[in-house]
């Protein structure tokens, strides 16, 4: 899943996971609401991009609930943000990695691949 309230970020995400895992089905949210719905609804998520800075829940209070109310922790998120202070905070509220703007594929990747559980 995908949750990031820039339409262009979504997408050049998905072409990212495209390109390089075998299947991928992208789940994409506008912000942190729309990413906790999607997650009770799609019990199949197994990676998690979240977005920090985003209107109606941010990134910092998306993990926040996540990890207080989540019953599926082994879910793998990667916090992403162009600010880079928040990578600490990130961290600390249960993001697996994180990645800051603009994101390279090979970060990407690299983030995946270590964050897979």
């Amino acid at each position: 899943m995908i949750v990031d309230d820039d339409y262009i970020n979504r997408k050049l995400l998905i072409e990212i996971l495209k390109k390089n895992l075998y299947k991928v089905k992208a789940i994409e949210s506008v912000d942190g609401e729309d990413g906790l719905q999607q997650l009770h609804e799609n019990p199949d998520i197994q990676l998690i991009l979240l977005d920090i800075e985003m209107p109606k829940i941010d990134g910092i209070d998306f993990l926040s609930y996540y990890t207080k109310y989540n019953t599926r922790p082994e879910i793998p998120i990667i916090a992403i943000s162009s600010n880079d202070t928040r990578k600490k905070e990130s961290l600390e509220k249960g993001a697996d990695a994180f990645l800051t703007k603009p994101i390279t594929e090979s970060h990407l990747m690299k983030a995946i691949l270590g964050s897979s559980h």
